[in-house]
């Protein structure tokens, strides 16, 4: 089969989930993004006590269900306490580069529902008042975040709604350019989930069914480890897709799909991977797509596998530039992610 993918529809629907905050456990605005979302496309969303959202779809043999997972978490930040001059001290939800984020505009998520303004700043923050500014390390212990407003103490900050416990999002600057190139934070991993959005679509619109009964999982917990720790227990397969690597190590660019063979938590389902390698080398286009080693790198798909799920597991996704900073691919890379997904919903390419 071959698969026509609308490019623009993934590029303006990426832009539309960037652009909704949903770092590691916050997850209220994105739930309400989706379900929304899904019931305009004639879907109904659940949700389990991990915060997962599901879409089950039925397929043409229900002797077992798979599931495409795409994480909707981000990384971002959590307020630990505050500074004597008002600004916060935060500590990072996932893997957070704070050399990244320096100057940032970020939103303070308050637990009474405000939400409330600020910029990510190192405390020597400027070289014209700190002679080690540019020496200073960029970590916990030197950067934290400063209200934008007049915020001069810790009380002050506190009667905006902010306490221990806040969660921070940064802001994603999301850009599109002619070329197909697109630059935005959480490219990782909501072009995934941009792709899997397309894909259910395509099945409303269509009429097609996927091979097997088809479980499209997006979990909230992956930037720190534990998105994969629950999976339904008809579920025989779990493919996560999720951004792909580039640079020394890595045969990709920013138009690549990649298939991951194996990550920090080591080799991913043999046969499993195989059929993947087999959709990529039947659907995608030859100079489009690779096979990775990921080390400092692994996916939800390798979490549910390694907290003893009774699944075949594999991971493939969109090539990423610059990952967890403000981030680097082309509409190509999601558009190529979809075909290998479609390929494998609808079962082809088994051995």
């Amino acid at each position: 089969m071959s698969y026509q993918i609308d490019a623009r529809y993934l590029t303006d629907t990426l832009e539309e989930l960037v652009k909704v905050d949903s770092p590691v456990g916050y997850y209220a605005d994105i739930h309400a993004y989706l379900r929304s979302k899904f019931a305009e496309l004639g879907y109904e969303m659940t949700v389990d006590n991990k915060a997962t959202a599901y879409v089950r779809v039925p397929g043409k043999d229900s002797s077992k269900s798979v599931c495409l997972g795409a994480h909707l978490d981000t990384i971002g930040l959590i307020v630990r306490g505050f500074n004597d001059d008002g600004t916060l001290r935060v500590r990072m939800l996932g893997g957070i580069n704070y050399h990244a984020i320096e100057g940032e505009t970020c939103y303070i998520h308050c637990r009474d529902g405000r939400v409330v303004n600020a910029q990510v700043i190192c405390n020597k923050h400027s070289v014209h008042v700190f002679e080690d500014c540019r020496q200073a390390d960029r970590d916990e212990n030197n950067m934290s975040v400063s209200v934008i407003g007049d915020v001069y103490s810790p009380a002050d900050a506190r009667a905006l709604g902010i306490t221990e416990g806040a969660i921070i999002s940064i802001d994603p600057h999301f850009e599109s350019f002619d070329n197909g190139y697109i630059v935005s934070r959480h490219i990782d991993d909501k072009a995934a989930v941009a792709a899997l959005i397309d894909i259910l679509k395509w099945f409303k619109e269509s009429g097609e069914k996927p091979a097997y009964d088809t479980l499209f999982a997006f979990p909230m917990y992956e930037e720190i480890g534990h998105g994969g720790a629950f999976v339904p227990a008809d579920v025989s397969e779990y493919v996560a897709v999720d951004i792909t690597l580039i640079g020394p190590d890595y045969d990709s660019n920013e138009h690549h799909v990649g298939v991951i063979a194996s990550d920090a938590k080591g080799p991913y389902d043999w046969d499993l991977t195989n059929q993947l390698i087999r959709c990529a080398q039947e659907h995608c286009d030859a100079d489009k797509w690779d096979t990775q080693v990921c080390f400092h790198y692994s996916t939800d798909a390798n979490a549910a596998s390694h907290l003893d799920h009774d699944i075949r597991h594999a991971a493939f996704g969109m090539a990423c530039m610059n990952s967890h900073g403000r981030e680097r691919c082309h509409v190509d890379a999601i558009v190529e992610t979809e075909k290998l997904a479609r390929a494998y919903v609808m079962g082809e390419c088994q051995a």
